[in-house]
């Protein structure tokens, strides 16, 4: 068996364990400084609000371009 085969196993090993302390320490500094208040589903919602009104701003303008190059590219400048 190889080394480095061996040193990952060991590793793997010890995830489950690693993962719960971090848990429990997380809870624990949870408990004794309390909710923040706020709230990740709202948050979340927010984000998703705000960069879907931002990509509807952009297609507007791009659409917006789009519909004025082509009225300017059928003017006759009398070249």
């Amino acid at each position: 068996m190889s080394d480095r085969f061996l040193k990952a196993s060991m590793l793997l090993a010890h995830l489950p364990a690693a993962v719960n302390r971090r848990i429990k320490e997380v809870r624990k500094e949870i408990d004794e400084r309390g909710d923040r208040g706020d709230n990740p589903i709202v948050t979340v919602i927010l984000w998703v609000a705000g960069i879907s009104i931002a990509i509807t701003i952009v297609a507007a303008l791009v659409a917006l371009g789009n519909r004025a190059s082509s009225k300017v590219d059928n003017v006759d400048l009398g070249g």
